[in-house]
């Protein structure tokens, strides 16, 4: 306000001195000599070069603030950088979690039990055929190994199956085809194992037997008959 004021009284004043001059003439001596014209010029030229200045300012600002503006983008590049990585940190975790999950959990079709999975086959094979296909499936034919577990397949079952308990290598020394360890739990029927030479392959089994208990029992290794794979987790 105080500038633009100063300005119309600087105009007034011109305005007052050109219609002086078309009254007296020629007054380019007069106005040189004139004080207070002088310091009117010298006030202008003062008021030019702050005008001046202010611009130069202006425009310092301009290129600060543009300046800032940069920096701004910059660290939210660096901000949204921080971020992709966090997130890709934590889908590593997530996928670290999910396999460590996959290790502790059966495939479908399977069924947990203390630690171990098991399927339940009632495709109807020879005793070599099964031991191959659970081998195929990345397991083994079962390896019963307390009654706990025995008791447990047994309510599973719906019919008679191949365990993974022959003595195919050495008549009458019965071994699991999945580790050839002895028998530290049997569960076999009465009078049971009584095949010799001719029955060499274990199943789980009832009514084919003639019992009306499941229980094992020793049978000829060609018979064919469903199957109970096994895999640690």
């Amino acid at each position: 306000m105080q500038l633009c004021t100063y300005l119309l009284l600087v105009l007034s004043i011109t305005s007052s001195l050109a219609t002086e001059k078309r009254f007296s003439g020629d007054s380019s001596d007069k106005s040189s000599n004139n004080p207070f014209m002088w310091m009117m010029i010298k006030q202008l030229d003062r008021t030019e070069t702050r005008v001046n200045k202010v611009h130069t300012l202006s425009n310092q600002n301009h290129i600060a603030i543009n300046k800032i503006k940069g920096l701004l983008e910059k660290d939210e590049i660096t901000q949204l950088k921080s971020f992709m990585r966090e997130m890709r940190k934590k889908m590593r975790n997530m996928k670290s979690e999910i396999d460590d999950l996959r290790t502790r959990t059966c495939q479908k079709d399977w069924i947990r039990y203390m630690g171990h999975c098991y399927l339940f086959v009632y495709k109807k094979v020879t005793w070599n055929t099964a031991k191959n296909e659970c081998q195929h499936k990345g397991g083994y034919l079962v390896k019963v190994e307390s009654a706990a577990e025995n008791s447990w397949l047994i309510l599973a079952l719906n019919a008679e199956v191949w365990i993974g308990l022959s003595d195919i290598r050495t008549e009458g020394q019965w071994r699991w085809t999945s580790d050839n360890t002895d028998t530290s739990f049997s569960y076999w029927l009465s009078h049971e194992p009584n095949g010799g030479h001719r029955e060499n392959c274990v199943n789980i089994c009832k009514a084919l037997c003639g019992h009306n208990i499941y229980g094992w029992n020793d049978l000829p290794c060609n018979y064919q008959l469903g199957y109970v794979c096994e895999k640690q987790m």
